[in-house]
């Protein structure tokens, strides 16, 4: 650990080196000290060795920014290419949030429950749950004239069973019977294949 005014004081050739030691020292350390600095200098850079994070002096001269932990790769600040948030992330925006969009063919390989995205190829939104992609709501389907939503379109094949949601009811104008797949439907819910 190391800090150092910045200041060399005239002394003897060995205060001197001594000196220019102590600040070279200073420097290679990111001036490394528990604490606060005894002098400090705006945008000047201080490893706090008493929380371990890395710090800049503000412009005011008066305070230090954190930008992070030293000993966690990107000082645990998310890279551009991705990151993993543990905690709740806020959008305090009220424009809009991109989300991913791809063809079907681009589908995550390893896709996991909870997934978002948009298909470009169906031209709708999708989600992944029970094993399988799926519309999310006002995602399927065409509209009528105008803002009228009123088809619902689906696919001509069915290739993957299904179980109702407990308390719903559901329709289908795919060709269930005959293709081999099982619809299960709780007590008290109707499937109705049209």
């Amino acid at each position: 650990m190391a800090e150092h005014d910045f200041i060399i004081d005239n002394g003897t050739g060995s205060a001197v080196r001594t000196d220019l030691n102590n600040l070279f020292q200073a420097i290679a350390s990111n001036n490394s000290k528990s604490g606060a600095l005894t002098t400090n200098y705006a945008y000047q850079w201080h490893v706090d060795t008493s929380d371990g994070n890395l710090k800049i002096r503000n412009a005011a001269n008066n305070g230090y920014v954190t930008i992070g932990p030293v000993a966690t790769t990107n000082f645990g600040l998310a890279p551009l290419a991705g990151a993993t948030f543990t905690g709740k992330v806020i959008h305090n925006y009220t424009s809009s949030l991109t989300i991913p969009s791809g063809t079907t063919a681009q589908r995550d390989g390893s896709a996991a429950v909870g997934m978002f995205r948009h298909n470009s190829t169906l031209n709708q939104f999708e989600g992944y749950n029970n094993g399988a992609w799926g519309a999310i709501g006002g995602g399927a389907g065409a509209t009528g004239g105008g803002t009228d939503e009123v088809f619902f379109e689906s696919d001509t094949n069915v290739t993957t069973n299904y179980t109702i949601t407990s308390g719903k009811n559901a329709h289908t104008v795919s060709p269930v019977i005959n293709s081999g797949v099982t619809v299960t439907v709780p007590s008290g819910s109707l499937f109705v294949i049209l």
